[in-house]
């Protein structure tokens, strides 16, 4: 939803940012989303205040606010903001799309940074991004398996989708390895970006579980 706000207005109240006026249009939401992202991507959530990120912006903790009710509210539009640009596909095309994924993300150090320090971050009790990282990874866990299976051939997915004494299978154990790979490679690359090919290792990684996989079926 864009909004306008007045060039001249360093500090509007939550009224005034709400009055139209033609001097200057911009989308005062998706510049907080962006400008949180940053900031929870160099400080963390917990070191993060509204205060911070409406200082950025030039407006007051109540304008940002307006636009989300809360600080968490913030914190899972920030995260479901790369997601909404960048949508995952369906079927065995999800596996090109972790490859591309992470060649896109050598071109985005902030939102790789986020994500490395948010998914980290969600695991201390009680943080508000917990459940969405939790669901997240189960969710591509799922896609990623079946996309794993789309990419064995016929006779071997029978065997790499039965499930094991504990309830998983061998497709959704690739899908595991994948991932810890891709967001560990994430962090690798943020402190040596020449050290690491965050594309070359990811696909090296899916070639070498399909080949396990083909083997052991």
């Amino acid at each position: 939803m864009s909004e306008t706000t007045p060039a001249s207005d360093t500090h509007p109240s939550p009224g005034a940012e709400e009055a139209p006026t033609p001097r200057r249009r911009v989308n005062r939401r998706e510049q907080i989303l962006r400008t949180a992202a940053h900031v929870f991507a160099a400080q963390g959530f917990h070191n993060t205040s509204l205060a911070d990120i409406a200082a950025m912006l030039d407006i007051t903790p109540a304008g940002v606010l307006h636009h989300f009710g809360s600080k968490t509210d913030l914190l899972t539009a920030v995260l479901e903001l790369r997601d909404d640009i960048d949508p995952a596909p369906e079927g065995g095309r999800m596996l090109d799309h972790l490859v591309s994924t992470a060649e896109r993300n050598a071109a985005r150090p902030g939102t790789t940074r986020l994500y490395a320090v948010l998914s980290a971050e969600s695991a201390t009790d009680g943080h508000p991004a917990q459940e969405w990282f939790r669901d997240r990874y189960k969710v591509l866990r799922r896609a990623i398996g079946d996309a794993v299976l789309d990419r064995l051939g016929p006779e071997y997915r029978e065997a790499a989708a039965a499930p094991g004494p504990d309830g998983r299978t061998p497709a959704q154990d690739a899908a595991a390895a994948v991932i810890a790979v891709m967001d560990g490679l994430q962090v690798q690359w943020l402190l040596d970006p020449e050290a690491v090919d965050m594309a070359a290792v990811t696909e090296l990684v899916i070639d070498a579980v399909v080949a396990r996989l083909s083997r052991e079926a």
